[in-house]
C-alpha cells in the first residue's frame, strides 16, 4: 500500500468512526500535559535537519564545500544557523541473512553504534539531538513497518520487553557518551501503526500498549527527554484527529506531536496550519515538523529517479531561492501555532548529495538529490541560510 492509499483509508476510518466530533474532553485532558505537567514550555525554536545518511556519505567519498572551501558538513550547517540534528536508528541493518535488513550495506549504517558516533559529533558542536527510533531493520513509514527480524513472531508481552530493553539500552549508551537527546520519537511516521502486524492501525489496543512501553522506556533513562509521537499526516486533520484521539483514549502519554509535511503528499500550507493549530489546541501539545523538504532543481544528479517530482499546490520555484521562500513560509506557519506551541522545523536529509554506493537501498542511487541544500558537487547553496534567516 502506498502513502496516498494509506492516507485515504485512514481518513475514511476517521470520518466513519466520528471520533473527532464525539471525543470527550476528559479523555483529551489525560494527554494534555507533558511529563513535567507543564504546558507550552518556552524553549527556543528548533532549526534542525535529519542528517542520518551523513556517515555513509562521508565513508563513500562525499565532500562538502562552503564558499569554495572543503569542510565538515556539520560545521557548515552550524555556521549557517542549524542548531539541532535528527538521527534515525535501525536495529540490525545490513544483516545479509534477513529481509529487509539485507537491503542495506553490510556496514550497518544507522545502527546504534553509528548513531552513537554521529550523536557524539553533534553534541560536541553544541547541537541539540532528536533520536528517531524506527523499530525496524530498515525504512519504516506509512507503507511499511517491518519489525526487526529478532522481534518477528513474538507476542505482545515479549515484544514490549524487547522494545523496552532496546530503547533504554540505546539511550543509556548515548548518556554514557555525554549525549542527552532533547527529544526522542518512538516510531517513524506511524500513522498506520508500527511493528506490523502486531501494532498495525487496526490493532489499536496493541499499538497503545507498545507506545506506552516506549514512553516508559524513554522516561526511565531520563525523565527530561521529551517523548514524541510522529505521524506523516501534516495536512490531514481527519486522520490526525483519529490517530491522536485513538492514542489518548487508550491512555498513551506523550509530550510532543511530530508531523511530516512534504507539499507533494501532505497538502497546502493552509492545510498544515489548520491541522497543527487544531492539534495543538485539542491535545495541549507542542508541535514540531520533523520532516520537510523542497526541491532546488528539476534536474537529477544521478541515474536514480527522484522521489519528489512536484510541489503539490505550492508555487515556489524549484530553485535555491524557492527553497528559501518555502522554508520561510513553513516556519511562519509553525511559529504561528497558538500559544507558542510550534517548537521547530527539521529539513529531511539536506546533505544527501549523489554519491556512488549511497542509495536508498543496495544497488540503487539517490532519490533525494534535488531536495538538498548542496548542489550535486557538494557546494552549499544559498538556501542553506534558511536556518539562520528564520530564527
Amino acid at each position: 500500500m502506498n502513502r496516498r492509499e494509506m492516507l485515504s483509508l485512514l481518513a475514511g476510518t476517521a470520518l466513519a468512526s466520528g471520533m473527532g466530533a464525539s471525543f470527550s474532553s476528559a479523555a483529551l485532558a489525560a494527554g494534555s500535559k507533558g511529563e513535567d505537567g507543564a504546558a507550552g514550555a518556552g524553549e527556543r525554536f528548533a532549526m534542525g535537519a535529519d542528517l542520518s545518511t551523513l556517515l555513509e556519505l562521508e565513508a563513500n567519498g562525499a565532500r562538502f564545500y562552503d564558499h569554495g572551501k572543503a569542510d565538515d558538513c556539520l560545521h557548515i550547517f552550524k555556521r549557517h544557523g542549524l542548531d539541532a540534528i535528527r538521527i534515525k536508528v535501525w536495529n540490525d541493518p545490513g544483516n545479509p541473512d534477513y529481509f529487509p535488513a539485507d537491503q542495506s550495506p553490510k556496514t550497518g549504517y544507522n545502527n546504534a553504534q553509528h548513531v552513537r558516533v554521529l550523536a557524539r559529533r553533534a553534541a560536541e558542536l553544541g547541537l541539540r539531538v532528536l533520536i528517531d527510533f524506527h523499530y525496524s531493520d530498515w525504512w519504516a513509514d506509512p507503507g511499511k513497518q517491518y519489525p526487526p527480524h529478532a522481534w518477528a513472531g513474538k507476542n505482545l508481552a515479549q515484544t514490549c520487553d524487547l522494545l523496552a530493553d532496546y530503547t533504554s539500552s540505546v539511550l543509556r549508551m548515548l548518556r554514557e557518551d555525554g549525549v542527552r537527546p532533547e527529544w526522542v520519537q518512538t516510531g517513524n511516521e506511524i500513522t498506520g501503526g508500527m511493528l506490523w502486524p502486531l501494532g498495525k492501525y487496526d490493532q489499536w489496543d496493541n499499538l497503545a500498549t507498545l507506545l506506552k512501553t516506549a514512553h516508559d522506556a524513554v522516561k526511565s533513562v531520563d525523565s527530561r527527554i521529551k517523548h514524541m509521537l510522529h505521524i506523516d499526516s501534516g495536512g490531514n486533520n481527519a486522520t490526525s484527529r483519529w490517530w491522536f484521539d485513538s492514542a489518548v483514549q487508550r491512555g498513551v502519554s506523550f509530550d510532543l506531536i511530530g508531523l511530516s509535511y512534504y507539499p507533494q503528499w501532505q497538502g497546502s500550507l493552509d492545510d498544515l496550519q489548520n491541522n497543527a493549530n487544531d492539534l495543538a489546541t485539542r491535545y495541549g501539545k507542542d508541535i514540531v515538523v520533523v520532516e520537510t523538504a523542497y526541491p532546488w532543481t528539476t534536474s537529477d544528479g544521478d541515474s536514480e529517479p527522484d522521489t519528489m517530482t512536484n510541489t503539490g499546490t505550492l508555487t515556489f520555484a524549484p530553485t535555491p531561492e524557492g527553497q528559501a521562500q518555502f522554508f520561510a513560509a513553513l516556519t511562519k506557519v509553525v511559529k504561528g501555532i497558538p500559544n507558542g506551541r510550534g517548537k521547530g522545523v527539521f529539513w529531511w536529509e539536506p546533505e544527501w548529495i549523489p554519491t556512488p554506493n549511497v542509495g536508498w537501498k543496495v544497488g540503487t542511487g539517490d532519490q533525494w538529490d534535488n531536495n538538498t541544500l548542496f548542489d550535486f558537487q557538494g557546494r552549499a547553496l544559498s538556501s542553506i541560510d534558511v536556518f539562520k534567516l528564520n530564527r
